[in-house]
Order: structure tokens, then sequence, then C-alpha cells
């Protein structure tokens, strides 16, 4: 028996039920497949719904109740668990994937707009890689030659559009001599089929194009270069560190009709050796929308998996650039990781990585706001006024001198909050979301930041967009936990906590302290508070006074502390009052 997404595909994408069944296994025993254990549950329960013929009935009410345990007065236009879960889900599969590309291998996807899972086989992975004509000489050009063991910089030769590498991508450099890096050099292609779509096809290219500059996280190359003309990388200076050529990346994309919805097929090309790096496919489900949302939901998939903190570029950037440290955007690359960790010896090494990119290049928007973020976001929530003015300073600086990067403008409005200008925070804060509105990160900071003085409507609803682009935000987590926990859902509010996987944050232990503390859950009680105790001893004697520096509100303080006080922790006044 086939599958029933098997109908338009072609004999070499089929998928049998047999082969299904087994990936779903296989995927669900492997210990790499990160996922939490409920949506686990969620992959199982929505496959085997489909391989019983019951596709149709899925709905997100059916996946609350059965799955998620919610009563059966679910309503999901007031609690979006599903669609928050549904998206978690959907990363992990993608994440998961990416690693594991053997052509004619069986993956799973969640298509974006419904929640019955695609079997599909990988594709091979030179399938669409094109060469340079035969007999093409590769154009090389050599740096000048200011030391001898330098390499020779990459010159593109362009024919018929497509871009090819030939030049040697490897460098080298005397260890007296740091490196400084560039950001990867991106030329995107749409394979056009030839029939009615191709219009579709050419706009999401061209959409594509805008939002993956928005990320500023790439250099794109020419959405069209001329033929025959030969192209090669602009000169690219010669500082008192070495230059390393930066890398580059061919992504081509195949629009189509896939069943009820539509999809964009991708692939990353390595185009020194022409390798396949990754591969993969992006759908949405039309669902009687505008064709124009449907082109932007499919547009919004593809420039974060390409371009945002966790796409696949900046992960191949990010894997060479641990295995060869240098200065510059290999630099701001670790600095995003660093913040994530909260490794002090990692942060340390990193802020120096930034001030050494600094001296070299003292112009750079980029590095001037990854310092600024870097010590906002590393620094106690007591921050002392002369770091939150420097960092200001850092930060108003890389505006001025890129007034379009989203970066610059995420880093002036964490540099306003730290300096008490909370209004000029959120005005920064919606400049930088209307720069770049795919990058979860920075609703979910600005949401915080609401949501921590007082104004929880717009603080959860900045939580819930960045939990739909992305669905991997702690602070997003955080700020809709703390949300459950306000309005006395407090088991949900534990189990929001959880998903963050315990990363250390001070507010989200303590949440699930007091949340356990008002279930009467005494053995929640015992290991949140042994947790919380490895780092702050007796911290009960300083919470209000720490809560009040990373700038909660009252209301929100007094809740917390009452479920502390429920908890047996001897709060001494005014908590204790409270009850």
């Amino acid at each position: 028996m086939e599958v029933d997404f098997n109908v338009d595909m072609p004999d070499s994408k089929r998928v049998s039920e047999e082969e299904a069944r087994a990936e779903l296994e296989r995927l669900l025993s492997d210990s790499q497949f990160h996922s939490t254990e409920r949506n686990r549950n969620f992959l199982r329960f929505v496959a085997q719904e489909m391989f019983e013929g019951r596709a149709a009935s899925v709905k997100a009410y059916t996946i609350a109740v059965d799955v998620f345990g919610r009563p059966s007065s679910f309503d999901p236009t007031t609690d979006p668990i599903v669609r928050i879960e549904a998206t978690r889900l959907r990363a992990s599969l993608a994440q998961y994937y990416e690693s594991r590309a053997e052509e004619g291998s069986v993956r799973i996807e969640l298509p974006r707009g419904r929640y019955i899972p695609v079997f599909t086989k990988a594709p091979p992975q030179t399938d669409m890689v094109e060469d340079c004509d035969e007999g093409e000489e590769p154009l090389i050009e050599t740096p000048p030659q200011r030391a001898q063991n330098f390499v020779t910089m990459p010159r593109l030769a362009v024919t018929a559009g497509i871009v090819c590498l030939a030049a040697i991508s490897s460098w080298a450099v005397s260890a007296s001599r740091p490196v400084l890096s560039d950001k990867p050099l991106v030329a995107v292609e749409m394979k056009l089929a030839g029939d009615g779509t191709d219009a579709e096809a050419g706009l999401i290219r061209d959409y594509l194009m805008t939002a993956l500059s928005q990320f500023q996280t790439l250099k794109l190359a020419a959405a069209e270069v001329p033929s025959p003309v030969q192209a090669k990388l602009p000169a690219l200076g010669w500082f008192q560190t070495a230059h390393r050529a930066a890398d580059a990346y061919h992504v081509i994309l195949k629009y189509h009709l896939d069943g009820s919805g539509r999809a964009v097929w991708w692939q990353v090309i390595d185009p020194v050796s022409g390798e396949s790096l990754r591969s993969g496919v992006e759908r949405a489900i039309p669902d009687n929308r505008p064709e124009i949302d449907v082109r932007r939901e499919l547009v919004t998939d593809l420039a974060t998996r390409f371009a945002g903190s966790q796409g696949v570029i900046n992960n191949i950037e990010l894997t060479r650039e641990l295995a060869a440290p240098s200065l510059g955007n290999g630099c701001i690359l670790r600095s995003a990781v660093a913040v994530d960790r909260r490794d002090a010896n990692e942060m340390a090494d990193v802020r120096d990585c930034l001030a050494a990119t600094l001296q070299a290049t003292p112009n750079s928007a980029d590095a001037n706001a990854a310092m600024a973020i870097m010590m906002m976001e590393t620094s106690a929530p007591e921050i002392v006024s002369g770091a939150a003015s420097q960092a200001l300073a850092l930060a108003n600086k890389a505006v001025a001198l890129a007034p379009m990067s989203d970066r610059a403008a995420y880093a002036q409005m964490l540099a306003l909050y730290h300096n008490g200008q909370t209004e000029a925070a959120f005005v920064a804060g919606y400049r930088a979301m209307a720069l770049n509105p795919n990058n979860s990160v920075i609703p979910a900071k600005l949401g915080a930041m609401f949501f921590a003085n007082g104004n929880w409507a717009e603080g959860a609803n900045l939580a819930s967009k960045a939990e739909l682009l992305d669905g991997t935000q702690d602070d997003a987590d955080l700020i809709l936990a703390l949300d459950a926990y306000r309005k006395g859902d407090f088991a949900t509010a534990v189990l929001k906590v959880q998903q963050m996987g315990h990363s250390g944050n001070y507010v989200a232990d303590v949440l699930e302290l007091a949340a356990f503390g008002q279930l009467g859950n005494a053995s929640g009680v015992r290991e949140s508070m042994d947790r919380l105790s490895v780092h702050r001893d007796r911290f009960w004697t300083t919470f209000r006074n720490d809560m009040i520096a990373r700038r909660y509100a009252p209301a929100m303080i007094d809740g917390l502390s009452d479920g502390l006080v429920k908890a047996g922790l001897p709060l001494p006044q005014p908590y204790a009052a409270t009850n």
C-alpha cells in the first residue's frame, strides 16, 4: 500500500508505507533526533493517523486533546499550543535531516499550515550541480605578495548565468598575523520549469533576495550576470591583518506545485568542489489564503533556512570558524554562539576577538553592533552605567554606519534599555523588526522587555510571533511561561520552562520553583531548589532585588514570591505579607 502523498510524485521519489513506518521508528529511536518526548508523541500520533487513513480528521483540536492532554473545552483560537509545538517539531526535523542527506534515504517533513507529515526521498546530491563549460580556463588572480605563505585569492568565472568558482578556497597565514574573514558570498538561482509556474517562481526568487539582504549575514551575488562577460570578486584590500577569501555558495531553487500546496526544493552547493552541502524542501499550504500570503510564508521559511542565526550557511561557516578561528565575520558568528551558551571563558575569548576586530576595522557596523550586544547580553542585570554607556556608543555608531542593519538596531535597542531609556528602546526594537521581519530574535527580546515592564499583552503577542517564526527562542519561551503563570495556569508554566531544557536561566528556574509551589508538587520543589542552589546559595534572600535589577514589574515579582512562599521558602518581608 502506498501512502496517499505519493500521488503526484515520480517513481524515484515514491515512498511505500513500509518504508515510511520504518523511517518513523528509526527516527524516534535515534538519540541524535533532538526533540521533546511530547513532540515525539505528536509525530507518532499524526503519522499513525495518516497510516490508518484518517489524515483528513487530524486537526489542532484532536492533537491538543489526544496528545497534549488538553480538556475537551480546548479552543485553538485562544490556545496556540499546537501551532507552537508544530513549529518546534518542524525545526527539529529540519535540523536532523540537514546532517543526513544520503541519496534515496527517506526523510520526514511537517509542512507549515498542516499537521500531517510528508515522507520523501532525498534527491541525488549532485543532480543539480553544473560545472564550468568544458575547456573553459579557470581564472586565477593572486593578491599582492605581502608574505610567501599567502595563497591565491579566488576569481569567478561566469558562463550562461552559472557561477563557477575556479580557485582554491583554503587559506593560510603566518601565526604572527591574525586572519580577517568576510561574510560568505551567495549566488541564488531559481531553475524555471518552462511552464505556468515560472512567473510565480520568479517572484519567489525576487522576494527571497530581498529577505536575504534584510538579514545582512551574507553577501549576495548580482541577480543577473550578463553573459559572456567574465566577473570576479571585488578587491578585498589588505590590512595589517591577513584577509581570508570569502567562502562562496551556490543556492539552487526549484518551485513546483506539491499536491494541494506549494513547494520549493533547494540545494546549497560548494562551487569549488561541486559538493552538495545541504538540501531540503520548504512547503506552504494555501488553505484558501491569498497567493501573496502563501508566497510570503515560503519566502520567510527559505530566508530563515539560509540566512538565519541557525541557518544552513551560517552553520557551515561556524563549523569552519570553530576549526580555524578568525577575526571579522568569523568572530561575529562565534559571538552569537557564546551568548547562547553563556560560557564565561568562551565569552571572554570572543570579547577579545571582537576588540581585535574593531582595532583592525573600526568602522565595521557589524563588529560595533556585535560588541555592544555581547556587553549587554553577558553583563549582570545591575550593569554599571559606564559599561552601558560604552555599549550605547558602540550601538549608535553601528546604526550610523549601517542604518538599514537589523543587527545594529537590535544592539541599539538592548543598549538603550540597559541605560534606562525604555521608551526609546521600544522604538529601536520596532525599527529593528521593520528592517527584518523574519528575524525571530528581535520580537523575542523586545517582547521580553515589554513583558518585564508589565505590558503583558504586547509582550506575549511578540513572543508568539517569535515562536511562529522560529520556535527556538528561549526569551519567547520564558515570556509565554511567565504569562501562563500570571494567568494561574501553573502546569503550563512548568511545561514551557522544561521545554527550555533547564538552560541555567535564573528567572526560568525561579518560575519553575514558584509554579511547583503553587501546584503543591513536593518532588518538583526539591528538584528545582537543588538546581537553583548550585548557582545561588540562599537565592531567596536577594530574590526581590534580583528581579528589580531585571526590571520586572512589581505585580510579577509579587506573584512569583507567592509561589516561592508556598514552596516553603523562608522569604523575608514583604514577601510573606502578601500571603
